[in-house]
Order: structure tokens, then C-alpha cells, then sequence
């Protein structure tokens, strides 16, 4: 969460920001020194910190803390039930208070230096920071001494008066009374009026700062002319005024292009900008089935529209009868539900779908607007939805179309439908997509045109002096509104490469329709999101109607039912609605959770919470609650987070989650429009190795039941923190690991919180790295990384926050910064990323260019005449690759191959391979499958030849090995002597033909294009083999298209992308990263490419760069163009690109000496190898050295070698640091959660070299999976490792750290004396150190925050069992060890 509350530096460099847990010791400090406990009652800070709504700190500046206050959105009197304080408030004293605008203080304390002035400046900065919040209230407790409350010198400054009771039984000097400070006290509103023109000095010198063109184009005074002499104009001029004059503007125009946005952004949810006309609203109101269902029997006085069940049922009955009996597979319950209760609920799809033949609701996807009331889109899904592409979260996943699918009607309505009109309905008749399409447009033969009058006006002109806050803006908003009294829709256009302002915070998003680039995002404002009152209640039976029309365009049944089935018989939902004044715009439906456990040892969700603090006081749902369904109107978006919080208020709890699987992502009743404002969860970077412990076996097999599914997380507190959009348009090329951490650190980092990105676009020939109905062998034929495996990327929610395009990039614009696809279409960008990285490539790869490249190379260049003109011919890049070849970089690859191998067995076979055993099968199957390559993919693939039952006869294994270049590295695929051995001796025995040092020639088709004979040759031999199927895993290089593009742009290009530290291409609007690239030469880091490290840790490092430069509350605003602007000026586009490269030359010049960036995290290598056997090499990060020179050193350190369940070895540097990890096994459990040893010390692996030397430790698989050893596999050990560093001892916030510490007294040391003996001197006197106890504190603290997945440690709760076992039990006589002890000895 960002820590972001307040920039603006007080007086002594004071300030405030968000209060994080690190803040608790320095704030129980300052309480000991004060008597706040008086005022508020026993204080739990850490709770406090995490429950409260919003939790502030005052800092000095040297970052102390000096102040806090936790205000939250309800009153701290245990009689009053958070749920009715606004009942409470109005009836005991006559103040009508409403949630959204009023919070209540809930504790506070300051240092004695700030005690006159922490609460003026406290209220100061809450009230500048939510312009919705009204007033802030002080409850004093009955008995509390007054001197508790008047020491804050802002109560007598503003002579508050007490607020008691109205009520005159309740006049008593005992009960609670309350203080409130109002806003007009402390952020008063700006004086605002039309502007006149005398203004128009004031007004300009506001503008130039960031507009100076208007000067030169307009003149000095134009101003005064739109004021004076062109009164006929629309335009409106509105200024703020203080003693010196204009301190604000902002210029109104109700002349729009109406026709223009339509056919730019996605306003179909706005009705175009246009007010509907009569008829049309009349005709909504007739369509509207929901209404005529559901509202109509409350409104003619019916309790409930199901009175008429019984009879729907029976004419079902009877129609079930006179139609033919068709078999219909059942539609299966969800399967996100865990316990399968969906089955089991009592819905009212079980009276109009019993019986009939029904699609699979799940199969149904909504994307257009869902308050347009005009636009009739229905589209269906594949069988695998996470192919489909989502443009923009706000128009594809938060609107839903005009739909309601007739074959789900009740039979006496479809048959009135039916007798209404005698043309055929087609809107139920979907049509299945088979594949995903390239090119997606869902507005074909859609041209909407709306009519009725203007309903619109925009901001033109928009700037304040820079003596005034930028949030003083909410108050021309306002202003605005009353000014164009006529109109209900405020939209502005900003620029999309511009920074946010807190304008903007009140305007929802309006993404573009698809594939039109606009370099201007569109906001839009309503009327009613501005200055009505909102307010959030229980669903009751009168709201029934209203509900209707806000899902007239949804299939919406079974929300319906919900809210039917929860207000009458108060079953275990709980439904809210959100009320603009009395009208209905939203409805949210709660249900409870299930299965918490299981998703907080799935996701990274305890990131975002403290799991104790939610414990308290909760049953077993620990203050969950799951969303069910969530439907607002769009114009509402800058108040989704509220009606989370009063939700949450109402309900009792603290966090709200939302699940959806793909088969239930676009279902009505399963729509969450609060995604915008939600956190999407991250799956767990580690996957723990469940077996060993018992306790994590009901985890393993619910994991293994269900299917991929994602998650999104809110909490009371992270409600109060504000959204900030970023509409920079950010293109990626490619999908490869580094762009998946890239778009991983950028949308699902720590900014999640409060950091939107509307407008980011991957470029990828198969899109996401993900497929449909993946074959389980097909993983078998790639590397295995975690993150990459396909349960990880489904659990990830790309589609809502990604627009996804397959495609291959043909050409780079940098001047008009945009590129071609190959099919034609351009896609402009801002930042450009080439993400791409190395793959295998047809045999053919760039043939002219290396051709050429090779007799230049060798000094026989042919005499070429100046004087005579050449023709240029581009090289070609369209290289055939016949059917049965295949170059598998990517799962979508590896899918079709094992396709085409499945069906040659089958047809060979006769349909017969799964009923033969291997004898047969042989004797069936006789085509060759050859086998080219020398990388560790080679084995994987033979391997998955085996497991499809391939005859290893027929499996032919050529290896280009040593490579043909003499020049080349010499270094093997696994670098290891006994796991060459190994390998050599599997295939050997299985019999697999290998011909060894043979590099590939030519291949031969026949009639079908099929390949029938390959060529290949060594030193002294040619063979010609027989094929029925080749895979080549020859030459590794750049996609040829983007190789051409990247040439023909003009970028920098030695022997990879040169780039700088921060990943810029020579164009500062591009960056590159990956094996593509190459530091410029300045920086001598030829040994330092990124093809030496690890790919996932090269894309997190580029998304934090990114990150930072676009977040715009943590980057240096050097102008103040985001203060002011004009909407319809335009620089010159060379003039642009001109000044950014001069900027970037300059920057260049300034940054010449900086270093590059360091990668750390080691190079891992994982798979699957022929003979069942699994292997894992981990080693440090750099170019590869072969094992037998490091370990020939004298310096090159320990090994230790087990044999046991498979070859284990490690290696450990001179200070017995693991710095390699090498694995074979033939054992089917994971071996990934190894990589975690590489980089610790033998003492934290419970002295392992000891235990090795002593000849006590012989199976280092038994050993490293024992239940001791499963914190280190924890994805956050890192961060325990981290924070251990840096912990201070107990009662001493300022004191030294342990590694202060321990720095000091090495430094006495020379390096002659750091012996081994002054080592365990070192550790003898840190048992004695006042650290120990911190340490201790911290670490059960650690693990009890991670009970889930680490239940077999000691808990805080057992701590005092331990004790007393310690002491009595029999079982510890031998040998005591506290907690001290063993963590002393680890450390």
C-alpha cells in the first residue's frame, strides 16, 4: 500500500503520510508519554493501523514519527452498532451526518513539542486530501477530564461547543458528548464567479505557464474578446478570486463534437452524451422484461413477483411436454464455488431451467455499456474465455449490453413475445468462436446513432495560480455544474502522455472503441456524482423496480432471485444498494467466504493484510466476506471505493474478496464493476512441496480439484486511498518471461493500490502465453518455471488490464511513434517496449543477411562500382516451414506438435494406441520422428516423445554437439559429468539411434509439402534419414520481422539492441530488454548482457523503472503542465521528437559514468529428462563457466554429493554461501522450491556441511524436504531475512541494528584475525545481545502470520505449552534448547 497521503511540507519540514506497522513501536512511545488513554480507551495501534479507515503520521524531518491519528467511519461507543450510527446521530442529536462525508477520530496522540498546532494541521490535511469529506468528530467518553481534550489548542481556537444529547431523558452528565470540526473552518471554499473582462490579464499570465501558444496564436486580450465580443459563443468562463486577484479559471464550451466521440470512445454507457428522447425512453421501459417481471407485481402492490411461480412452473410442464426430447449435458456449478453449494441453493434458475434445453450461462460474454439502453451486443465465448480479449476494464468488464436471451424467459412470456411480433428474434442465437481471431472488432455492422438534444459540456481551458492547491478544483467542478445548469455530463480531454492531477479523480474513465488510437484520454463527470447526497442501505422490496432498470440490459435472473431470495427470506446474502438521493444506481450482493485458508495459501493476499489484527473479535470467517455481484453505473466510478467501505461498514467486516474462473468471468450474476478499484492478487511466486506435512494435504488436493481461477482483494483501510489513472499508451512486443514480470511488476506491484493503467497493449504472434485446452504433456516440452506454468498465468487477470493482439511487428515509425503490424494496422504508443527476446528459428533464419555478414567477416568483398546503381532487395523473412517440421519455442507450439504426433500414432496404429502394449505398438508404428538440437530442450522433447508411448526406436536423436563453429563455446548442456553420463546412459538403454557432431544441410518434401528425407553431415559423414517428423532446435535468434523492423527504424544495433542503464533504446521513447539487447559501449559491460541473467528479474527491474517515472505522487514534476492546459492545441510532432532527443543527449551526456544495473537472483533450469528423470541446475547469474575449471581453484570452495533417491550436489563458496545447485532424480515430486537454497548460508540450512563432513547426513532430498526446512521455501523469507537485519532492540526505537552491530565489530578485525575461532566468539556473545529478543519476537510474529502454509512451527499460542514441556516433559531432558538457543545458532 502506498504510505502517499500528503507532499505538502510543513513549517520544520513536517508532514504527514499513511501510518504503516514499522510506525507502532515509535507511537506507543509517544503514548507512554500521554494520557490519550483517558480520552480514548485502551489503544491496540497495530489494530488500529490496519482496521481503521484511514491511519495518519506526523513526521519531522528527519523522518520521526511525532503524531498519529486513526479515524474510521463510524463512532468508537461499543453500544452503537457501526451499522446505525447515522440513526443513532440523528436521533439523539438532531445532526444529519452521512457516512460519505463524515469520519470519526478513534485515536490520537502527538509529542509535547507539536501538541499546540498537530491537530490543526492534522484536520487541515484531511480535509484538503477528500474534498467529499464534510466533518471530522471528536467522541469525548462519559468522566473524561476536560484538560484531555483542551490541550489541543485547535478546540479553543475555534471555540467548539460541546454537541450533547437532544433528547431530555438523556441529558445526563455521563454520557457521551462530541466535538466536530467542520470543513468550512478549515478548507473553505473558493470564491467562484463568472469571469468579466477586466479579468484577462489575470487569466492569461494563469495560462502561459503551460499554453503559450494561446498567447502567440490569440493574442493578448483573447480573453476579453470570447468574453465581450462573442457573446453568441457557448463558451463559459468561470475564475476563483482571492485578495491579489484571479487564483483560478476554467473555461466551458457546450459546443461539442458529439459525432466525433461517438465514433472515438466507448459513450454508448452515457448514451452518447445526448438525452434520450420520449419515445426511446418509453421504449425501454416496455422492453424492459426484468421490470415487467420482477417490478411490476411490487409496484401494483404484489409482496413479491413469485407469486406466480406456481404457474410458470406447470405451463413449463406443459410445454416441456409438446417438444422433443433433446439430451442436453447439465449446466455444472461454478468451480470457484469450493464446496459446490451453488448446486444446492434453492434459485430461481431451478423454475425456468428445469428441464430444458439450456446453454451453459458461463458461456456468455458482455461487453458493451450497461446504461446506453440502445445497443443489443451478445457474443459467446470459446471453450476457453482467456482467449478472449478485454480492451479496457472500465467499458468491457464493468458494462454489460442490452440482452436478455429469450431461450431463459418463462414459457407464457416467450409465447406473448412471440404473439407481439411475427418476425424472428435472433438475439438468442450466439455463434462459437473456434479460434481467437487476430483481429477483433465487436462493433461490426454497429453504427449507433443517438439522438435528442445536448447533454453534455466540456472543459476547455482549466489552470489555478500556483499559490492554490490543485485540489481546490473540486470547487470550480461544482461551480461548473451550477453554470451549465442544462446539462448533466462534464467531460475533459487530457493528453494521454500527461500526468494526472486530482481533477481527475472525480471524472470516470472512458476508454476508446477498439483499434482507434486517440493520443487524448476522455473523462466523463455526471451531475448527480458531483452534488448529490450518496448513501448506502440494505436492500428492501420497494428497491425491486429500480434494481430492474439498472440491469435492464443483463440476463439477470439470478441477481434478481438474489435480492428476492435475501430480503424475504434472510438467507445467509446480504444485499446493498447505492443511492443517489433516493434513486438506485448500484447494487452489491455479499455472500459468505469459503475456503479463506485456501486462498491465503494461494495468493499473496497476507501481503496486503495482518492476519492477527482480524482474528480478534470475528467468527470463523475472520472478517471476509466474498462478493458476489456488483453492478454500478459507470458515471459513478469515482465513488466504487465507498460503497465498498460502507458495505463493509454495514456488514461487520474488514476485507472483501471477488473470485471468478474463466467459465464464470462473464456471467450476470457473477459481475463485479468494483474491479477498477480492487487490488488483483498475485498467485504465490513458490509452490510449496505439500507431502511431508500432513496438515497442507487437504490444501494440495483442493488445488489439484479446481480449476485456475483469479482474485481481487480490498480492505477497509485501502479504501481511503485515492485512485490515480495513468493513460499513458504503453505497447509490448512480445510475451516472453521478462514481458510477463514486466507487465506482472507494473500492474500487480505495490502500486496496485491506488495506480490504474488504462491503456497497456501486448504485441504477440500467439498473444498471451497461454492456450485453450492445453494437452498436460505440452509443459513436459518446455522449461518449468512457475511463474510460466499454466495454472499461473490463468490465475493472473491480463485480460482485464491488458489488450491483447496477435501479431508480429513489421515496422518501427519513431517519428510519428507508432508500429505496423503485419496485418496492416498501426498501433501508436508512447513508450515502446521490445520485450521479444531469443527463440529457435527456421533453418533458413536471415540466410542473405548472415550470408553477407559471412564475406565480410572474411575479407573477400566483391568489387561493387559507385557510379552504377544497385538495386536494394530486402531480405526475405517469409521462410516456408512445411507441416511436419517443428520449432517449439512456446506451449502453443509444443500443443501442436504433440497434436501432430497424437494423430500420426493414431493413424498408424489404426485407432489402436491406447489398447497395445509397447511390443505392438512398435510393430505398428514405424515413421521416424528425428530429433536435431544440443540444448537441454532436446531432452525435454524426447522425453515427451516417451511419455505420448512413441517407440524409442523410432525416435532418432541427431546433436550438433560440439558446435561447428570453432570459435563457439564448448561448454555442454549440462555442464556436469555425471549428468552427461547419466543422459548418455538412458537413451542408450532405451535405444534411441543418436548421431553425435552431424549439423543439419537440407530436407527434402514430397507431394503434400510434407518432409520426407533430411540431409545431414559431420566432418567425414553424410547421412540421409527418413522423416515422418522433425524437430529442429537449431539456430536461437531476434523474430525476423522484428529484426528487420528494428534494422530499418535506424536504431542502435551491435550485435543486440544497445541500450543504456535504464533500458533506452538510442529513442528515449523506446526501451528494450532480454537477450535481444547489449549495454552501450561506454559502459565496458560486454560480460554483463542480459542473456547471463535471469529474464524474470531483468522484466521486474525494467517495470520499477517504468513504474516510478509514470506514478505520478513518486516522480519530480520539473513543470507545471499538469496544472493548466489547453485541450485543442497541438504541438508540432518533429518539434516534439526533436526536443526529446536533445533532452535525451543531454541526459545521456549527464549520466555517462552511471553503472548498470545489478541482477542478483540466480539462473535456473528445470525440466523434465527422458527416462522419468527430473533435473534442476541452479547457478549464479553471469556467463557460464564450466564446473571442472571453478572447481579446479584453489579458492573455488565446498562440494557435497549424495546418491540417495537421485544425484543431489551442492556447492558453496569460500564462505559457504550455496552459489549451485545440481538435481537428478527419477522421484515425481517438484524440485523448483530448491532454487530458494541458492544464496544462503550453510548455518541457516542447520549447518549442512557439518552434518555432511560428520557423516551424519547421506540423502540431501530427505533433508531439505523435511518439515523443518519449509520456511525456506516461503515466497516472503526474503523479506524475513530483510527485516532481521534491520530490527532494533525492544524499548529502544533509535537504537543500532543487529547488522549496525555487527559491522562495527568486524571492522575492529583485521582480515588476518577473522579466523574461525573469532567467528564463534562473535556468536557466543550475540546470545547475550539485546537483539535477541526482537529477533525472537519478530520471528514467531512471521510465522504466525504465515500459519497457513507453515503450520508445523512453533505458534505464539503454543509458546507457553512449549515452556512448560521444556521444562517437565521427559522428552527434553536430554537436550533443552530455547528459542534463543536455536535461533543463536542459525544465525
Amino acid at each position: 500500500m502506498s504510505i502517499y497521503f500528503d507532499f505538502h511540507v510543513l513549517p520544520n519540514g513536517r508532514r504527514f503520510r499513511r501510518a504503516v506497522q514499522e510506525d507502532k513501536y515509535e507511537i506507543e512511545v509517544i503514548l507512554k508519554n500521554n494520557d490519550s488513554e483517558k480520552l480514548f480507551g485502551k489503544i491496540d495501534v497495530g489494530s488500529l493501523i490496519e482496521l481503521a479507515t484511514l491511519s495518519i503520521c506526523m513526521i519531522n524531518d528527519k523522518q520521526e514519527v511525532i503524531g498519529f491519528m486513526a479515524l474510521c467511519d463510524y463512532p468508537d461507543i461499543p453500544a452503537v452498532n457501526p451499522a446505525d450510527w447515522e440513526t443513532w446521530m440523528r436521533n439523539m442529536y438532531r445532526k444529519f451526518y452521512l457516512s460519505r462525508n463524515t469520519l470519526f477520530i478513534h485515536a490520537m496522540c502527538c509529542s509535547h513539542s507539536v501538541v499546540g498546532y498537530f491537530l490543526e494541521e492534522a484536520l487541515l490535511s484531511l480535509f484538503n486530501n477528500d474534498v467529499y469529506l464534510q466533518q471530522v468528530i471528536l467522541v469525548v467518553p462519559p468522566n473524561c477530564p476536560r484538560e484531555c481534550v483542551v490541550k489541543y489548542q485547535t478546540i479553543k481556537k475555534h471555540n467548539y461547543m460541546k454537541n450533547k444529547a437532544k433528547r431530555t431523558d438523556d441529558d445526563d452528565v455521563n454520557y457521551h458528548y462530541f466535538y466536530s470540526a467542520l470543513r468550512q473552518d478549515f478548507c473553505p471554499k473558493l470564491r467562484i464567479r463568472r469571469a468579466v473582462e477586466e479579468d484577462n490579464d489575470d487569466i492569461v499570465a494563469i495560462l502561459e505557464k503551460s499554453c503559450p501558444k494561446l498567447r502567440e496564436l490569440y493574442g493578448d486580450y483573447y480573453i476579453s474578446e470570447i468574453i465581450g465580443r462573442h457573446p453568441e459563443m457557448k463558451r463559459k468562463i468561470i475564475v476563483s478570486e482571492c485578495l491579489e486577484g484571479v487564483s483560478g479559471v476554467m473555461c466551458l464550451n457546450s459546443d461539442i463534437n458529439y459525432a466525433m466521440l461517438q465514433n472515438t470512445y466507448e459513450l454508448d454507457s452515457y448514451h452518447g452524451l445526448q438525452k434520450s428522447t420520449p419515445i426511446e425512453r418509453e421504449r425501454n421501459k416496455r422492453s424492459n422484461l426484468l421490470l415487467r417481471t420482477f417490478g411490476e407485481p411490487i409496484m401494483l402492490g404484489k409482496w413479491s413477483p413469485f407469486d406466480i411461480t406456481p404457474h410458470l412452473e406447470q405451463e413449463q410442464v406443459q410445454d416441456e411436454q409438446s417438444t422433443d426430447n433433446v439430451s442436453v449435458r447439465p449446466r455444472s456449478p461454478s468451480k470457484v464455488d469450493f464446496a459446490h453449494r451453488s448446486s444446492m441453493r434453492y434459485s430461481f434458475d431451478c423454475l425456468y431451467l428445469q428441464g430444458k434445453n439450456s446453454d451453459d450461462l458461463s458461456e456468455k460474454v458482455f461487453i458493451s455499456p450497461v446504461q446506453s439502453h440502445t445497443t443489443f451486443v451478445d457474443c459467446l465465448l470459446d471453450e476457453d474465455p482467456f482467449d478472449y480479449e478485454i480492451v479496457n476494464i472500465d467499458h468491457h468488464l464493468l458494462t454489460v449490453p442490452e440482452v436478455l436471451s429469450r431461450d431463459f424467459l418463462p414459457s407464457n412470456i416467450k409465447r406473448q413475445e412471440i404473439r407481439k411480433s411475427s418476425e424472428p428474434d435472433d438475439g438468442n442465437k450466439y455463434k462459437r468462436r473456434t479460434s481467437m481471431r487476430i483481429v477483433r472488432d465487436v462493433n461490426e455492422n454497429k453504427n449507433v446513432k443517438f439522438c435528442g438534444e445536448p447533454n453534455a459540456f466540456m472543459i476547455e481551458l482549466f489552470g489555478f495560480h500556483k499559490d492554490v492547491d490543485d485540489r481546490h478544483a473540486f470547487d470550480l467542478l461544482e461551480a461548473a455544474f451550477e453554470v451549465m445548469k442544462d446539462y448533466d455530463y462534464c467531460i475533459i480531454r487530457v493528453p494521454c502522455s500527461g500526468k494526472s492531477m486530482p481533477l481527475l479523480q472525480h471524472f470516470a474513465f472512458v476508454p476508446t472503441q477498439n483499434h482507434i488510437s486517440c493520443e487524448y484520454s476522455l473523462y466523463v463527470a455526471h451531475r448527480c456524482s458531483v452534488l448529490s447526497k450518496l448513501r448506502v442501505r440494505r436492500a428492501e422490496i420497494i428497491d425491486i423496480p429500480q434494481i430492474a432498470q439498472l440491469m435492464y440490459s443483463l440476463d439477470g435472473r439470478e441477481t434478481m432471485w438474489s435480492v428476492e431470495n435475501t430480503i424475504l427470506r434472510r438467507n445467509e446474502l446480504e444485499a446493498y444498494v447505492f443511492l443517489s438521493n433516493v434513486s438506485v444506481v448500484g447494487i452489491g450482493i455479499l455472500e459468505p467466504p469459503e475456503q479463506i485458508d485456501f486462498i491465503r495459501a494461494k495468493f499473496n493476499i497476507d501481503a496486503h493484510r495482518i492476519h492477527k489484527y482480524h482474528i480478534k473479535d470475528q467468527d470463523y470467517n475472520v472478517g471476509f466476506a466474498t462478493l458476489k455481484t456488483a453492478l454500478i453505473y459507470p458515471a459513478f466510478e469515482p465513488h466504487y471505493r465507498f460503497f465498498v467501505r460502507d458495505m463493509m461498514r454495514q456488514s461487520g467486516i474488514h476485507s472483501l474478496i471477488w473470485l471468478t474462473a474463466y467459465r464464470n468471468k462473464w456471467m450476470a450474476h457473477k459481475l463485479n464493476s468494483f474491479a477498477s478499484v480492487m487490488i488483483p492478487l498475485l498467485p504465490r511466486m513458490s509452490d510449496l512441496d505439500y507431502a511431508p506435512v500432513p496438515e497442507l494435504n487437504k490444501l494440495h488436493k483442493l488445488s489439484h480439484s479446481l480449476m485456475a481461477f483469479s482474485c481481487w482483494f480490498i480492505s477497509r483501510k485501502l479504501t481511503s486511498v485515492p485512485k490515480v489513472t495513468v493513460d499513458s499508451r504503453l505497447v509490448i512486443v512480445g510475451a516472453s518471461r521478462t514481458a510477463m514480470a514486466f507487465l506482472n511488476t507494473l500492474l500487480f506491484g505495490d502500486t496496485s493500490s491506488y495506480l490504474f493503467f488504462t491503456n497497456v497493449t501486448l504485441i504477440s504472434p500467439q498473444g498471451l502465453p497461454y492456450v485453450r485446452n492445453s494437452k498436460a504433456l505440452a509443459e513436459m516440452m518446455l522449461m518449468k518455471y512457475h511463474t510460466s506454468s499454466e495454472r499461473y498465468l490463468k490465475s493472473v487477470p491480463y485480460t482485464y488490464y491488458v489488450n491483447t493482439v496477435q501479431s508480429s511487428m513489421v515496422e518501427i515509425n519513431k517519428r510519428q511513434k507508432y508500429i505496423t503490424l503485419t496485418n496492416g494496422s498501426k498501433y501508436y504508443y508512447d513508450r515502446l517496449f521490445i520485450l521479444c527476446g531469443k527463440q529457435y528459428q527456421h533453418p533458413e533464419y536471415l540466410k542473405d543477411v548472415l550470408d553477407k555478414e559471412r564475406i565480410v567477416k572474411s575479407g573477400i568483398l566483391e568489387y561493387t562500382p559507385l557510379d552504377v546503381p544497385q538495386s536494394f532487395k530486402e531480405p526475405s523473412v517469409n521462410n516456408f516451414t512445411p507441416g511436419n517440421v517443428f520449432i517449439v519455442n512456446n506451449i502453443t507450439d509444443a500443443n501442436k506438435a504433440l497434436n501432430f504426433v497424437r494423430s500420426m500414432v493414431w493413424e498408424e496404429t489404426g485407432g489402436l494406441c491406447g489398447c497395445l502394449n509397447s511390443q505392438l505398438l512398435e510393430a505398428f508404428f514405424s515413421g521416424k520422428i528425428l530429433v536435431y538440437g544440443s540444448s537441454v530442450n532436446v531432452y525435454c522433447c524426447i522425453a515427451t516423445l516417451l511419455e505420448m508411448k512413441v517407440p524409442p526406436q523410432n525416435i532418432i536423436f541427431i546433436e550438433n554437439f560440439p558446435p561447428k563453429d570453432p570459435k563457439a563455446s564448448r561448454v555442454s548442456s549440462f555442464c556436469n559429468t555425471y549428468v552427461d553420463k547419466t543422459m548418455q546412459e538412458v537413451l542408450c538403454n532405451l535405444n534411441i539411434t543418436i548421431y553425435r557432431a552431424y549439423y543439419f544441410q537440407s530436407w527434402q518434401l514430397d507431394c503434400r509439402d510434407y518432409v520426407a528425407h533430411v540431409q545431414f553431415m559431420s566432418q567425414y559423414r553424410f547421412i540421409r534419414l527418413d522423416c515422418a517428423a522433425f524437430f529442429y532446435y537449431g539456430r536461437r535468434g531476434v523474430n525476423e520481422q522484428v529484426f528487420m523492423a528494428i534494422h530499418k527504424s535506424g536504431m542502435a544495433y551491435d550485435g543486440g539492441v544497445v541500450i543504456d542503464h535504464n533500458f533506452r533504446t538510442n529513442d528515449p521513447n523506446i526501451y528494450a530488454a532480454g537477450p535481444i539487447t547489449r549495454y552501450h559501449r561506454r559502459y565496458y559491460a560486454a560480460t554483463r548482457r542480459h542473456k547471463y541473467y535471469d529474464a524474470y528479474e531483468i522484466g521486474m527491474k525494467l517495470g520499477e523503472i517504468i513504474r516510478n517515472e509514470l506514478d505520478p505522487l513518486f516522480t519530480n514534476e520539473t513543470n507545471e503542465s499538469a496544472k493548466e492546459f489547453h485541450m485543442n492545441d497541438r504541438y508540432n510532432e518533429n518539434d516534439i521528437t526533436c526536443m526529446a532527443e536533445s533532452k535525451y543527449e543531454r541526459e545521456e551526456e549527464e549520466t555517462e559514468f552511471k553503472s548498470v544495473p545489478d541482477f542478483k537472483m540466480p539462473i535456473v533450469k528445470c525440466c523434465t529428462l527422458p527416462g522419468g528423470l527430473q533435473y534442476l541446475e541452479v547457478r549464479s547469474p553471469g556467463m557460464k563457466v564450466p564446473h571442472h575449471y571453478v572447481q579446479s581453484l584453489d579458492y573455488n570452495g565446498y562440494i557435497i554429493e549424495t546418491f540417495k533417491e537421485g544425484y543431489f550436489k551442492m556447492h558453496f563458496n569460500k564462505d559457504f554461501i550455496v552459489d549451485g545447485i545440481t538435481c537428478l532424480t527419477p522421484e515425481k515430486y517438484s524440485l523448483e522450491n530448491f532454487k530458494r537454497l541458492y544464496g544462503l548460508s550453510s548455518s541457516v540450512l542447520s549447518n549442512v556441511h557439518l552434518r555432511y563432513t560428520t557423516k551424519r547426513l547421506d540423502n540431501l532430498y530427505k533433508f531439505f524436504r523435511e518439515p523443518w526446512a519449509h520456511f525456506l521455501y516461503h515466497d516472503q523469507v526474503d523479506e524475513l531475512f530483510a527485516i532481521v537485519k534491520e530490527l532494533v532492540p525492544l524499548g529502544q526505537p533509535y537504537g543500532e541494528t543487529i547488522k549496525d552491530v555487527l559491522k562495527v565489530a568486524v571492522d575492529k578485525l583485521d582480515s588476518t584475525s577473522l579466523t574461525y575461532e573469532t567467528t564463534l566468539e562473535i556468536r557466543n556473545s550475540f546470545e547475550k545481545s539485546p537483539h535477541i529478543e526482537a529477533i525472537t519476537n519478530y520471528v514467531i510474529q512471521w510465522v504466525s502470520e504465515n500459519d497457513v502454509l507453515l503450520p508445523m512451527y512453533l505458534q505464539p499460542s503454543e509458546t507457553s505449552a512449549y515452556a512448560h514441556d521444556l521444562e517437565k516433559n521427559p522428552t527434553f531432558r536430554r537436550r533443552r534448547r530455547s528459542v534463543v538457543k536455536m535461533l543463536a545458532a542459525i544465525c
